[in-house]
């Protein structure tokens, strides 16, 4: 058990420590660019080639992501209350609180520990964590929202391209998929790198009382994911990624978020780089619950 619990999480962490230490060697890294880049190319190109992964289960996808948005929902309701009767300041936490890292950090940890099935699953629910980002959290953030902030969510284009080909039963061409293939062969990889290179521009302040929020955090992802998968009568792949995916550290596009529009950004670069850390515990403890 040992040795496949650091086979799973070995790579995640090997390879986010090759950013962290290329940034605090003091070498550039253009968070900007690659994030942008990941985003408006290798995101589409994986939600393409993950979604026709799952062979043409419509029903279940749709399932899984209907799930996925409940689960979301539910940890927003939570993060709200929890935020109130502590007194946080509001948008900051609850911009934090209610997103995990299901992208940089969820999806390589679902593809090495359930394989491309789980890596299917886990691209269906960063679809959904992404619509939430680029639409709650960001009204949440600045108190505006417009139609057009969704059709600029360019993974959506690689959602759309995906359901036209398996609602209509028929294959990609091959210079699509190859195309398609070899850009999202990059993006889980550069994921980790960005990752790596953003904790370690990140500074800690206030550590027992974000510590404290992390870890609450993070249990109550957790808990909330059981509850889903056992709400949806999950078995299986799906409710081992929907439970991991649900217990991911808070995202770092909630800290883009915070410091675009001065929402105490210290306490939520702080609350990313310690629920991150309390990962590298609650993760093998997920596993082997899982497994």
């Amino acid at each position: 058990m040992l040795v496949e619990l650091f086979n799973v999480i070995s790579p995640v962490l090997f390879i986010a420590l090759v950013g962290y230490f290329w940034v605090k060697t003091g070498n550039e890294f253009p968070t900007d660019f690659v994030t942008r880049l990941n985003m408006n190319f290798g995101a589409p190109c994986l939600v393409f080639v993950g979604m026709l992964g799952l062979g043409g289960d419509l029903t279940s996808l749709t399932n899984f992501m209907f799930a996925s948005g409940v689960a979301l929902t539910i940890l927003l309701i939570a993060t709200v209350v929890f935020v109130y009767v502590l007194k946080l300041p509001k948008r900051a936490y609850i911009i934090a609180l209610s997103t995990t890292n299901c992208g940089n950090m969820g999806i390589p940890l679902c593809l090495f520990a359930f394989g491309e099935a789980g890596m299917s699953y886990a691209i269906a629910y960063f679809t959904v964590g992404c619509i939430f980002q680029f639409t709650v959290m960001l009204f949440i953030s600045h108190g505006n929202l417009s139609p057009g902030s969704l059709v600029r969510v360019s993974l959506l284009w690689g959602v759309v391209a995906a359901l036209l080909f398996l609602g209509t039963g028929t294959t990609p061409p091959v210079w699509l998929m190859n195309v398609t293939e070899l850009l999202a062969g990059f993006t889980i990889p550069m994921m980790l790198i960005t990752l790596g290179a953003s904790l370690a521009r990140l500074k800690v302040i206030k550590f027992g009382k974000i510590a404290t929020i992390g870890t609450i955090k993070m249990l109550g992802g957790i808990g909330i994911g059981i509850a889903t998968a056992n709400l949806f009568g999950f078995t299986g792949v799906e409710r081992n990624v929907l439970i991991l995916q649900m217990s991911m550290p808070v995202a770092v596009f909630s800290y883009l978020l915070a410091a675009k529009y001065n929402r105490n950004p210290e306490e939520v670069a702080s609350l990313i780089f310690t629920t991150t850390l309390i990962s590298f515990i609650t993760v093998p403890m997920m596993l082997v619950f899982l497994f």
